[in-house]
């Protein structure tokens, strides 16, 4: 766990490593996610869980069902101020998290349609005719702002 945060202009982003817990600030209450992977130079992908009531600690946080998985800058987010957002633990991830996610990519032609999809599996391409209509991941950068929002609209 991370004992210290060092904020500011002149902080660099904060160390985290798969397992490790974060506790988000949300409008609905305090919600967490899981870092399941770290990879340089993408941004930490992570599982936003389901409120377990009564969990208390990591481990027991940790056993919530998986709502969705995300890419975010949370590294960076930790270190800025006002970030709402803290290390809490950390904890095994589940069997189901291990694995790198597939995420999908649309391609999109110059007015901004979506010509076809693309699946990244963290290594490279492979175009995915029906990825459009599926549950994926899109592999994008989500802001602080809207994982907020994700994660507040989680029942709790």
């Amino acid at each position: 766990m991370i004992a210290h945060l060092p904020h500011g202009p002149d902080a660099g982003p904060v160390p985290l490593a798969p397992g490790d817990i974060l506790e988000i600030s949300t409008d609905a209450g305090p919600r967490h996610v899981q870092v399941t992977h770290v990879r340089a130079p993408y941004p930490d992908v992570v599982r936003a869980i389901a409120p377990v009531r009564g969990a208390r600690s990591a481990d027991e946080i940790a056993q919530g069902d998986t709502v969705f998985t995300a890419m975010v800058e949370l590294s960076r987010a930790l270190s800025e101020e006002g970030a709402q957002a803290r290390p809490i633990g950390h904890a095994p991830l589940p069997e189901a998290a291990r694995a790198f996610p597939l995420f999908r990519l649309p391609i999109r032609n110059r007015d901004g349609e979506i010509v076809y999809w693309w699946h990244w599996d963290g290594e490279g391409l492979s175009v995915a005719p029906d990825a459009g209509d599926s549950d994926l991941p899109i592999r994008e950068v989500m802001p602080m702002a809207r994982l907020r929002a994700r994660l507040a609209a989680l029942a709790g």
